[in-house]
């Protein structure tokens, strides 16, 4: 048995308190700009706030050397649930996409005609610190021509965590919620199609 000196705080509590300190530290000053990684893979959830937009899940992968992006996940196809493949190839402008059904599959391409969300941060401002998912998040927010976007990075890892996206003259919003994210590097085989799809791509 020790009998605890009184006034002088437990070992538990001085880590503690030390921890604290250093957190606040750390959280109060100016972080240096975010930088988008250049290859991940990642889990994300997307909600819009238009009733005709079907909220979304889907893995998320990415290379900056090959400049592709590769999205796999479930859609409504022809009203029925489908799981696709989106390939992206920025390097010529055009996007695929690949429908498995139970006993064939559909290959359509055509030009990229969307906006996948990948911040250059050039314009952003930081605005202090946030709770996603009760983990601390440096928040930045950018706002460019009727157009905002917040963007939420792990202080831990300066990883994405969140994206909020709203464009106030369409009216329209979206936000992009990472639930697992690894930065590295990705097979390059990833985002090739097979011979055989590939061969029979439609172009619409």
């Amino acid at each position: 048995y020790q009998r605890r000196v009184r006034g002088i705080p437990s070992m538990r509590t001085a880590i503690l308190i030390l921890s604290l300190i250093a957190f606040v530290a750390l959280v109060t000053s100016q972080p240096s700009k975010p930088v988008w990684p250049t290859s991940f893979s990642a889990s994300v959830s997307v909600r819009h706030n238009d009733a005709y937009e079907r909220h979304g899940f889907f893995r998320w992968f990415y290379d900056a050397t090959k400049g592709k992006d590769r999205f796999d996940g479930f859609r409504e196809w022809h009203s029925e649930p489908t799981f696709v493949v989106r390939i992206y190839d920025h390097s010529i402008g055009r996007e695929y996409n690949v429908y498995y059904h139970r006993d064939s599959v559909s290959c359509y391409t055509h030009r990229i005609n969307s906006t996948i969300p990948k911040p250059n941060f050039d314009a952003v401002r930081y605005i202090g610190v946030a709770l996603i998912d009760d983990e601390p998040t440096y928040h930045w927010i950018e706002e460019v021509e009727g157009r905002t976007v917040q963007y939420f990075e792990t202080i831990k890892y300066r990883e994405p965590k969140r994206i909020d996206i709203t464009n106030r003259r369409e009216t329209r919003s979206e936000t992009w919620i990472f639930h697992a994210f690894d930065q590295c590097a990705q097979d390059p085989e990833l985002f090739d199609l097979p011979v055989a799809i590939r061969l029979t791509c439609n172009s619409v």
